[in-house]
């Protein structure tokens, strides 16, 4: 009876109650005690391996969850910045979308087209295809995150997140994280649909950043501030 008039009283007040969008589990440690100094997290599509690297991108790794193994990747640090999976094997070329600071492009039929979405945005970065091909998620500097159809017509304004990718079709997870130029205050990671509705998976205090994600697996993978991996199941409704 209590949360039902607390609720109501929220709707009065213009505050809404929001269902959660997915079923989260406690983080769980990866790789504890075994490895360090892990960065850069970026998963297969079937959430089975995920590359990680030093902060500066050397020392690239392969940690496969089926048999608990971590192997080296060799790989130069450009080569590891660019690393990610196609059809769930590494790759080291383009995923469908790329930035070079000054503009978004976009590869549809093995044609590339360079545009820039968002109006007085001062460059792009992390732009990103979705699975089925049929969005691109990109940051616009001084904007925000923005999601685009393949032509570079914006069809979602998202806010002012970083680091996205994509978890399904419909889904980001993100970082969400404040500094002073110099080092964190708080960062910590969420879900969010294309609605611009938002999901807390971790907290603000837990320094938590550049996730990576498999919604195949039901997996989400970031790593803190300290350069330590953790696990998160994340369950859609």
């Amino acid at each position: 009876m209590k949360k039902l008039i607390l609720c109501a009283l929220l709707i009065a007040s213009g505050m809404v109650c929001r269902a959660q969008m997915a079923d989260v589990s406690k983080p769980k440690a990866l790789l504890a005690g075994v490895q360090s100094n892990m960065y850069n997290p970026v998963l297969s599509e079937d959430g089975t391996k995920l590359l990680f690297s030093a902060s500066d991108f050397t020392d690239l790794r392969m940690y496969d969850f089926n048999n608990n193994v971590t192997v080296a990747v060799e790989a130069t640090r450009q080569k590891a910045f660019k690393a990610h999976f196609k059809a769930n094997k590494l790759s080291f070329g383009t995923s469908g979308a790329r930035t070079d600071g000054k503009s978004l492009y976009i590869t549809v039929d093995g044609v590339e087209k360079a545009c820039r979405p968002v109006e007085g945005s001062n460059g792009y970065c992390w732009g990103k295809m979705s699975p089925d091909g049929t969005k691109v998620v990109f940051l616009a500097a001084g904007k925000g995150l923005y999601v685009a159809d393949i032509n570079g017509d914006v069809i979602a304004a998202l806010g002012n997140y970083s680091a996205p990718v994509w978890f399904g079709n419909s889904h980001l997870v993100v970082e969400n994280s404040t500094d002073d130029g110099h080092q964190y205050h708080s960062s910590q990671i969420l879900l969010l649909d294309l609605d611009g509705n938002s999901q807390q998976l971790t907290r603000p205090e837990s320094m938590s950043m550049s996730p990576a994600a498999a919604i195949d697996a039901n997996r989400v993978v970031y790593t803190t501030v300290d350069g330590r991996l953790y696990e998160l199941t994340v369950t859609l409704k």
